[in-house]
């Protein structure tokens, strides 16, 4: 059963997976990792390092492709986490088995599990890590104990989301050591805590992958003074040390000031009630109220695993719904109907009084129900299935490639320019053109870089209708207006 748990999810994510280059973090996201390059913050080093190995060992199709499945891969992992979670609490093989494939087809999971994402990374160490910590709990040996946290700090080195588990994780090894581990040896926590750590050290690579790029003149923007660290290749330039604590704090989006802002309590609020809204988004009515409904039953069965279960899904809510430098917040909410598959699974009774017969009826009809739902999440989204040629950042790249040529710079917003910087970088579509990502305008650098390049601007007309030093260059569409920068 737990094989049929991974490959039915990652047979339909691989096949609802798309071709092209995405636009926005997509785009870099499949494209940092293939070139080993540095990305937007945190730089997600773990991602891009299994992606590297990933995008060069599975060398089929685009490279757009093969990092999206495998993104899809990992959350078919983390539907296998799902399962074995949902048996070791107890329920039967097709109960949990049938929920799982329900949560695998979730609009925000499947959404998510068919393009490239750090989060999906993270999301599978961190579903790992808690399905760990639930054996040691059970009485597994230690083993399981070091690789909890050690899970939790993969999981932090692809996507910092994944730190949110951490106090799941120290309540489960407090309550673990009270409950049934008492009788066994003393869980090595600095053994544990020593694993972690060298976990998160990865994100070592950032500073010396930026020094090995900028020593060999890897990054094409080098050529352009006042430019900073490429995008691709070199965001924040990690190799000094301001650029370093920018790369990893966030700092130009004020993440700091938002982290802290989430540990205050006046915010707790938010988190139980963004649970069920997202339950309910997710499984609808219905499957929101069975889920509160399995959640008491586990509850009543296990308190200290429903507990650990429910933590990990709750403790970083607060900063997803804070934070407002994020258009896709969903994303940072995918432990929420993971953790509803032990929950949907707790609905089935082990037994009812002397009724054997009365619980294999009832195990039934959960069973059908959780099949058509899934059923009728795929028919729903069956559109995710489908993908029209040049569809993302494709259209992008095709269409300014005639207008720029070898040598030449393009600077534009962040949600194009990772298009761009694919072409040029990754598939050789743009091949030779440096890509600059620049929402700033800054025309008096643009005139220094034209002095030994020709500098084009893409911009939306409704947005900047004039661009001075610089002339009108040709119309792409309505919102993309191609600006070349007057020597």
């Amino acid at each position: 059963m737990k094989w049929i748990a991974l490959l039915v999810p990652a047979v339909i994510y691989a096949l609802s997976a798309s071709h092209e280059p995405g636009s926005w973090d997509t785009a870099e996201l499949q494209g940092v990792p293939f070139i080993l390059g540095i990305s937007h913050p945190t730089g997600f080093p773990f991602y891009v390092l299994a992606g590297y190995v990933w995008s060069h060992a599975v060398a089929l199709d685009t490279v757009a492709w093969r990092m999206n499945v495998m993104s899809g891969m990992a959350v078919a992992v983390a539907c296998t986490a799902a399962y074995a979670t949902a048996r070791l609490l107890g329920a039967r093989r097709l109960i949990a088995l049938t929920a799982t494939l329900w949560f695998a087809v979730t609009p925000n999971i499947w959404s998510h599990a068919s393009r490239a994402e750090a989060q999906d990374v993270a999301f599978m160490c961190a579903t790992l890590g808690l399905y760990a910590m639930l054996r040691w709990m059970k009485g597994d040996s230690t083993g399981w104990f070091v690789a909890a946290f050690a899970l939790c700090g993969l999981g932090i080195a692809a996507h910092p989301n994944a730190l949110w588990i951490f106090p799941a994780l120290i309540v489960g090894a407090v309550a673990g050591h009270r409950g049934a581990a008492r009788q066994r040896a003393r869980a090595p926590l600095l053994v544990a805590l020593a694993a972690f750590v060298a976990a998160i050290l990865l994100y070592a690579y950032l500073p010396l992958r930026s020094a090995y790029v900028v020593a060999r003149a890897v990054d094409p923007t080098q050529t352009l003074p006042g430019a900073g660290g490429g995008i691709f290749w070199n965001y924040n330039d990690p190799r000094r040390l301001d650029g370093l604590v920018r790369e990893l704090s966030g700092s130009e989006f004020q993440t700091p000031a938002y982290l802290a802002a989430s540990f205050n309590p006046i915010h707790f609020f938010s988190a139980p009630l963004t649970f069920l809204t997202d339950a309910r988004a997710q499984y609808g009515t219905v499957g929101a109220v069975a889920i509160l409904v399995g959640l008491v039953v586990s509850w009543r069965r296990d308190r200290r695993a429903t507990l650990v279960l429910l933590l990990a899904a709750v403790t970083g809510l607060v900063f997803s719904v804070i934070y407002p430098n994020e258009s896709d917040v969903e994303r940072y909410r995918l432990l929420v109907p993971w953790v509803a598959v032990p929950f949907l699974a707790a609905l089935a009774p082990r037994r009812f009084a002397g009724k054997p017969r009365l619980t294999d009826a009832f195990h039934a009809l959960l069973i059908v129900l959780f099949v058509l739902a899934a059923a009728w999440n795929v028919r729903q989204h069956a559109y995710f299935f489908s993908h029209a040629a040049g569809e993302g950042g494709r259209w992008v790249i095709d269409a300014v490639r005639p207008y720029v040529g070898r040598n030449d710079v393009i600077v534009t917003g962040w949600l194009d320019a990772t298009s761009l910087a694919y072409g040029a970088y990754v598939d050789g579509s743009l091949r030779e053109r440096i890509v600059v990502s620049d929402n700033s305008l800054r025309l008096g650098l643009y005139e220094l870089w034209a002095r030994r390049h020709r500098v084009f601007v893409l911009l939306d007309p409704h947005g900047t209708k004039l661009l001075p030093g610089a002339q009108d260059f040709a119309r792409i569409d309505d919102y993309h207006e191609l600006y070349l920068v007057e020597r």
